[in-house]
């Protein structure tokens, strides 16, 4: 990645983290326009995005233990993309860091233990979204 787009990444995640912190509560009152989940309502079951607006909701509120009993992908993906952010934005000095895994067996553990999570969650009630 170029010194340039290092650069203009670096100054524009902040910004856009910001708008959304700002216009969380109009950005939050637009999910009464979403669609109910089809697979939850129809079978009873929670499917893998069951939760997430509810999550995302949760941590524009900072409430983090709340989104992550909602749905634990939200929150995990932000640290993800913090990580990667991080990574952009050391490698502007021209240092190269990885701080995320870059190896298929990591991200294909972290695969499987996401598919788990969402059958145990549908035979564990304690698991399933919580507000």
């Amino acid at each position: 990645m170029s010194k340039r787009l290092r650069i203009i990444i670096g100054a524009a995640a902040p910004l856009a983290v910001a708008v959304l912190f700002a216009l969380r509560n109009y950005i939050i009152g637009l999910e009464k326009f979403f669609p109910e989940c089809y697979v939850h309502r129809t079978t009873g079951l929670w499917c893998t995005g069951c939760g997430n607006t509810r999550s995302v909701n949760d941590l524009l509120h900072l409430h983090f233990i709340t989104a992550f009993r909602d749905n634990p992908a939200m929150p995990i993906i932000a640290i993800l993309l913090l990580m990667l952010y991080l990574e952009t934005v050391i490698g502007i000095s021209g240092r190269e860091v990885k701080l995320l895994p870059r190896k298929g067996l990591f991200w294909g553990i972290f695969i499987g233990a996401f598919m788990v999570f969402y059958v145990l969650r549908n035979i564990f009630p304690v698991l399933g979204p919580v507000s």
